[in-house]
């Protein structure tokens, strides 16, 4: 049984306590482009949820959150639409790669690959944090490959921002573009993984005992907490003091990496 980051007492608790994490997570990805992911899939993996599971619960939370910053990054003028459209279809199609992956391998396997994601991307976030600067991860210009590497991510461990709205800044795209771009993709790609998660779940491909009814009250939650911080997140994106902000991120993602590794031992 894996240690938990915390228990809250009652369902109102637990409730509000992810009703906070959607709040705070979706502010940062507001702000960055990054951060619901990673900080709800963070805490979700501290409580000891399965990894597919997470996935699932993430990428459900992320649409409803996704509709509302969508039409926020929208009406603040964020979106390209060609880069989105190239986005959105390579990311469905690695979402969908990554969402079959989760569900073949075993526990112990996903533990390490999470983990060390979770530090690799951390890491990334806390650099580009300290140095002012988005890391190059994918050569210029290549924007179906960027696409389908966030959208594998996704799959697996529900951060596609990390790597998509990185490489859109790192090759020269003007970072609210990006970001609302990046943002609008991510809701496709998020209800693409979900379904594929959802279908592999009731195939029995899982190999887990954990029921769905078991991350309802957190999924609420992060979906309470995470839509009106999502309603200003198109301003957001061009106010927030972003240093700050990328940094508490990479900590907690680092931080929550090495947790789920040493659960191993």
């Amino acid at each position: 049984m894996a240690t938990r980051l915390f228990s809250p007492e009652s369902p109102l608790d637990l409730f509000l306590t992810f009703a906070l994490v959607g709040f705070i997570a979706q502010l940062a990805d507001s702000a960055l482009g990054m951060g619901f992911g990673v900080i709800s899939a963070s805490v979700l993996l501290a409580q000891g949820v399965p990894p597919p599971l997470v996935s699932a619960s993430v990428n459900a939370a992320k649409v409803p959150t996704g509709i509302v910053a969508g039409i926020s990054h929208a009406l603040n003028g964020n979106i390209d639409k060609a880069l989105f459209g190239r986005l959105a279809l390579a990311g469905a199609a690695g979402g969908i790669i990554g969402a079959l992956i989760l569900g073949e391998l075993k526990r112990p396997v996903l533990t390490v690959i999470i983990g060390g994601y979770l530090l690799l991307i951390g890491g990334l976030i806390l650099w580009r944090g300290l140095s002012g600067r988005a890391p190059r991860l994918l050569a210029t210009g290549r924007i179906s490959a960027l696409g389908a590497t966030g959208g594998l991510i996704e799959g697996i461990g529900g951060s596609w921002g990390p790597v998509v709205t990185s490489g859109l800044i790192s090759a020269g795209h003007e970072p609210r573009r990006a970001i609302g771009s990046s943002a609008l993709a991510e809701l496709v790609v998020s209800l693409t993984v979900f379904l594929a998660l959802m279908a592999g779940y009731h195939l029995g491909r899982w190999g887990t005992g954990r029921d769905l009814h078991e991350v309802l009250l957190p999924v609420a939650g992060l979906v309470a907490g995470g839509v009106p911080a999502a309603l200003v997140g198109g301003r957001l994106a061009a106010i927030a003091p972003r240093r700050p902000l990328t940094v508490a991120v990479g900590v907690l993602a680092i931080g929550i990496g090495l947790q789920r590794l040493a659960s191993l031992l």
